[in-house]
């Protein structure tokens, strides 16, 4: 069985590999199970890249301000 096409919308360009510690991917499978279950929708590479694009997003903000 083929797998489904995929919504123009959710296909990505690009991915990112990230070494962990086991102790912190526990507790990141932890945390996106809790939003998925929260939310009602997503797994893990939703919650994570929500979570990586809001925080390089703050740290942008942030670093615009120490320019001045």
């Amino acid at each position: 069985m083929a797998r489904p096409k995929m919504e123009e919308a959710r296909r990505h360009s690009g991915s990112l590999r990230v070494r962990l510690l086991p102790d912190h991917e526990t507790l990141i499978r932890e945390a996106a199970a809790h939003a998925v279950k929260r939310k009602g929708s997503g797994d893990l590479s939703d919650w994570m890249r929500e979570v990586l694009v809001a925080a390089a997003r703050r740290e942008l903000k942030r670093s615009e301000g120490e320019e001045d």
